[in-house]
């Protein structure tokens, strides 16, 4: 009994108390008699037992500074909760930002609430500590990001934005700050640079309310109590004003309306915006009566000058014609060479065949394919390949007579038709030339290429012959020579194609 008795008759800090109820004694008990005020008084000790270490507190501070500091508590709660269904609900930003606010701002004012309300010359915890200059670091950086998406600053006030920048850089700064250092450091920055702050968007909402900016007149409003809020926090941190029960009131008052303020301001920016896109709707709704409204005009048009459109429907039939002229005749040609396609190189051997079957000549057929063209497609790409082609072209067609033909049926395949052919070696000095042509060095793209050919030769008899025959017989050759090629290249290791 002695040692609780001891304990009984000092306070928490050390101090000597007199007995309970003692005439002059500061020390509370809490009557059986009056259940409303135990009830109050519960409620108070997890809050007071954390903002200060001792169980002689004032009950009249308690029982006011409670329903103050849960009432501040709650209204934040609110906001936040209404912020985060905003933007579940219109996915804008803004709200999300102005969520971070809300948050921070509620736990800085209930955390000062806690610390300088219930018990302002107490020992508080740690979390305590942090948890103001935490919150109101947290409030400061979500209100910087959210005052540049809400005026836009970044494309109306450029200069401003980097100056929000700047600011949300040392809230962040700061927040981290207030779980690291174990001094009043975080304090001091947040108590020193929030007026500052205030200013700032203050300046920056009277610059948009120039330019019309839905809500600016309302943030303006907002941060001008926010200010003063900020000015009372600095007053209270610098010790020029004491940070108990009327000062933690109007901080928490002032913050609280500047954060309703705010919400107006972003509700009705919400607003604005709202209106605009239905003007828009409504624009675009009235250029499509508009429309439907020419429509109608142009079907009475149409129906009275009927005659006229058929002069132009007969006009526009004679182009139509000529176009398909035009496609005819580029219907024959390759379009990346400009050289005969398959249909036209069939048409061009069956027409030479005839004429010399008539005149006592002969008609020669030259097919060559591109050793490894597969390979440079895949290895430098199409665009590449492309310029090697219409390169072999060119060389091709500069080797031939006017009634010659060079055609390239496919891919990487030419031929050449010649006219007037008398024997073998006329067919072959062509061919020669010609793979000689290929062989020649082609620079395309800073790439270097050295190019190889498999020829196969064909020659008309007086026996029955069309395209299809020497075609297949050129072809066969030509196959038989890369085969030809393929094995001397296992034997010796050599290469069809090699780049420099």
């Amino acid at each position: 009994m002695g040692q609780r008795d001891e304990l009984h008759d000092k306070d928490f800090m050390g101090h000597a108390t007199p007995p309970a109820n003692a005439p002059g004694s500061d020390r509370f008990t809490l009557p059986a008699a009056r259940p409303p005020l135990v009830l109050a008084a519960l409620l108070a000790i997890p809050l007071a037992a954390s903002a200060q270490g001792s169980a002689g507190a004032d009950a009249g501070r308690l029982l006011m500074n409670l329903p103050v500091t849960l009432f501040y508590a709650g209204f934040a709660v609110a906001l936040l909760l209404y912020s985060l269904l905003q933007f579940a609900h219109s996915k804008d930003r803004d709200y999300l930002e102005y969520a971070g606010f809300a948050l921070g701002t509620g736990l800085g004012q209930v955390a000062a609430g806690i610390v300088h309300g219930f018990a302002p010359d107490a020992q508080v915890d740690n979390w305590a500590k942090a948890a103001e200059p935490a919150g109101l670091a947290l409030a400061g950086f979500s209100a910087a990001m959210f005052t540049r998406e809400f005026l836009r600053t970044p494309t109306l006030v450029p200069r401003v934005d980097i100056a929000l920048k700047t600011f949300a850089a040392i809230f962040a700064i700061a927040l981290a700050g207030a779980f690291v250092l174990r001094d009043s450091y975080p304090d001091t920055v947040v108590a020193g640079i929030g007026p500052a702050f205030a200013l700032l968007a203050i300046g920056c909402g009277l610059h948009c309310r120039q330019l019309r900016a839905p809500g600016a007149t309302l943030l303006v409003a907002g941060w001008s109590a926010m200010l003063a809020a900020a000015v009372l926090y600095l007053l209270a941190q610098t010790g020029l004003l004491r940070g108990d029960g009327p000062v933690t009131y109007a901080m928490q008052l002032t913050s609280a309306l500047g954060m309703l303020t705010l919400a107006l301001a972003l509700d009705e920016r919400t607003g604005a915006n709202w209106r605009e896109r239905a003007m828009r709707s409504a624009d675009e709704i009235a250029s499509l009566e508009h429309t439907i409204e020419a429509l109608q005009a142009s079907e009475q048009l149409l129906t009275q000058g009927m005659a006229r459109r058929s002069l132009e429907i007969d006009a526009l039939t004679e182009r139509l014609q000529e176009g398909e002229q035009r496609f005819q005749q580029t219907s024959h040609l390759d379009p990346l060479t400009g050289l005969a396609n398959q249909l036209l190189l069939t048409d061009r051997i069956d027409q030479a065949v005839i004429r010399a079957k008539r005149h006592n000549t002969r008609t020669g057929v030259v097919l060559l394919d591109v050793d490894e063209f597969t390979s440079i497609n895949e290895t430098y790409g199409r665009e590449v390949g492309d310029e090697i082609l219409k390169t072999v072209a060119q060389r091709l067609r500069s080797l031939v007579r006017e009634q010659d033909t060079v055609a390239r049926p496919e891919n990487d395949q030419f031929v050449i038709v010649l006219e007037e052919v008398f024997d073998v070696d006329d067919l072959q000095r062509v061919a020669n030339t010609a793979a000689a042509a290929i062989g020649e060095i082609v620079h395309i793209a800073d790439q270097t290429f050295i190019l190889d050919a498999s020829i196969g030769c064909a020659l008309s008899s007086n026996n029955a012959c069309d395209a299809a025959t020497l075609l297949k017989q050129a072809g066969k050759l030509m196959r038989r020579a890369k085969e030809g090629k393929r094995l001397h290249r296992q034997q010796d290791g050599a290469h069809g194609i090699r780049q420099s």
